[in-house]
């Protein structure tokens, strides 16, 4: 029996320790949100859930991000009409909605991944 081996574990890898040095740094400093990025702190997190084959609602995204819903409803407005991530539906709850990569946002998260990885840096 062929085993799956996932060509991208590396980029998880980086991904999860780039988000958790995130969350570490605002929590050092004691101000959350203050180094925000909320664009890719998105990306990261749906980049790791999408890796992880997990959902997130739109009401949970980046909540560790530390900034107001309104700004990361407008940014995840602003990743949509990027064409890097999307909103659907929950087919069994109507009010409920997840975000997810699209596939060119999958990809644009792996070449900076791989970019990253590239300069030693993560």
């Amino acid at each position: 029996m062929d085993a799956f081996v996932d060509p991208d574990v590396d980029l998880l890898r980086i991904a999860t320790a780039l988000y958790t040095l995130r969350r570490r740094r605002d929590a050092v400093a004691g101000r959350r949100g203050l180094f925000g990025e909320p664009g890719w702190d998105i990306l990261l997190d749906l980049y790791i859930a999408d890796r992880r084959r997990t959902d997130i609602q739109v009401s949970s995204v980046c909540l560790d991000a530390g900034v107001p819903s309104t700004t990361i409803l407008r940014w995840i407005a602003r990743l949509e009409a990027e064409n890097l991530i999307f909103r659907t539906a929950d087919a069994s709850d109507a009010r409920r909605r997840y975000v997810r990569l699209t596939e060119e946002g999958r990809e644009t998260m792996r070449q900076i991944l791989r970019s990253l990885s590239s300069t030693g840096l993560a």
